[in-house]
């Protein structure tokens, strides 16, 4: 059953009764990003959040399909200048039919804590910064000369 005009709750909390009642439901929703901001690590910010889902009855449990999309303002691991950068996740839950409530607030933080790259970069041509002056490489060459280093250079002088 798909509702229009369903009110998705801003807690993402889901009544069981309800959804058994209108015998399943498929709905979707923008969120406030200020409901998710500590999910992602500083400096990164999430900029927008839409949510889909999915709510098919069965005999003993709900099952709950879910997706998540939104932006996200990163900053680059090598240049260390902020992007936008899009995200995607899916998520799943079969809840018993019984539970009196549906708690996707925590299956949303979560699917978005996945979405987080370690060291994410603004593209995959990016030179990043000089490692000896500095200067950000994307936006000019400095003509530094850089050496390669080796973790085992320190070793040399110990004789």
């Amino acid at each position: 059953m798909s509702y229009t005009d369903y009110d998705v709750p801003s807690d993402l909390i889901f009544k069981t009764a309800d959804i058994v009642r209108m015998k399943g439901l498929q709905c979707s929703a923008k969120l406030a990003p200020k409901n998710f901001e500590n999910i992602l690590s500083e400096p990164n910010k999430i900029l927008k959040v839409s949510l889909k889902l999915n709510f098919s009855v069965g005999q003993k449990e709900i099952l709950v399909t879910g997706e998540i999309d939104g932006a996200a303002r990163l900053r680059c691991g090598r240049c260390l200048e902020f992007f936008d950068a899009p995200f995607h996740e899916e998520f799943e839950l079969a809840p018993p039919i019984k539970a009196e409530i549906i708690d996707i607030m925590y299956e949303a933080t979560t699917a978005l804590a996945l979405t987080e790259n370690i060291a994410p970069v603004c593209k995959e041509t990016c030179k990043g910064l000089c490692a000896v002056c500095g200067k950000n490489k994307n936006e000019q060459n400095c003509g530094c000369k850089e050496e390669a280093f080796s973790p085992f250079a320190a070793l040399k002088n110990l004789k």
